[in-house]
């Protein structure tokens, strides 16, 4: 594992098998804020979510829905699939930023995971499946999953986790009213995904890359009115993590605009 510094201040890494990064090189962190987090819970409001991460990677993800789980006082219930073996036993040691670290029991939460555990916390869990994402995905419940983060390498590196098949896959396991987030914004994904069912939604953001919002039972742009997208220094300031902040205003990413396609 390449550690690779981004421009936000939060470590990455590049994979030499995918030959991939694991995130944009503008930011770990305010990626998986602004793609993922802030998207995801601000459209699935409930007091319990379950949360499929594919894949764990990092961990970025995973690590942020426990904080924000912690922060707001709900209850989520995070399950993830890494193939990587030795990559999860070398995260022991990787430099989380402090909006992570400060909040979550590093260590004893990769203790769980290599020991094949589930991590247990007063309001959330973590539960990590080593091994193969399309193995693990056959064994999943039918709408059992309020929110899935489709975070894998790139459709160039993995198309077995960007086909037909797995959003499809992705659609079952997704409850009545669910949300799949993801960074990639790429015509034959969202083509994809539409046809498999989902309302397409393109996220645009003022000094990042388009993500895309794919949606189960929430087709009305109407309904958009009730996910509030707010200016990032007052949603970090009310609702997520005050040290945060330096994050996104240095970098201005603010007012995320979704857009219906």
């Amino acid at each position: 594992m390449r550690l690779i510094y981004t421009d936000d201040g939060s470590i990455s890494a590049y994979n030499d098998a995918y030959n991939d990064y694991y995130h944009d090189k503008k930011g770990a962190l305010i990626e998986s804020i602004y793609k993922h987090i802030i998207p995801a819970f601000n459209i699935i409001n409930k007091s319990h979510i379950r949360i499929l991460d594919i894949c764990f990677g990092l961990g970025y993800n995973s690590f942020l829905s426990l904080v924000f789980a912690k922060k707001s006082n709900i209850k989520v219930d995070v399950y993830s699939v890494e193939i990587d073996l030795s990559l999860l036993k070398e995260l022991h040691n990787f430099p989380y930023p402090k909006i992570i670290s400060n909040y979550l029991e590093i260590d004893r939460i990769f203790d769980c995971i290599n020991n094949d555990k589930i991590f247990v916390d007063s309001n959330s869990s973590l539960n990590v499946f080593r091994g193969d994402a399309l193995y693990f995905m056959n064994t999943l419940d039918s709408g059992f999953f309020d929110i899935v983060y489709q975070d894998a390498f790139s459709p160039s590196k993995n198309q077995l986790l960007w086909n037909e098949k797995h959003f499809l896959s992705l659609y079952r396991i997704l409850g009545d009213r669910g949300a799949v987030t993801t960074y990639s914004s790429a015509k034959k994904v969202r083509d994809i995904a539409r046809f498999c069912g989902f309302g397409i939604f393109d996220m645009k953001f003022a000094n990042f890359k388009n993500g895309t919002l794919c949606t189960k039972g929430i087709y009305d742009i109407k309904d958009l009115d009730a996910y509030v997208f707010l200016d990032a220094s007052n949603y970090v300031e009310t609702n997520f993590l005050e040290n945060v902040n330096f994050y996104l205003t240095k970098y201005q990413v603010f007012n995320a605009n979704v857009c219906y396609l």
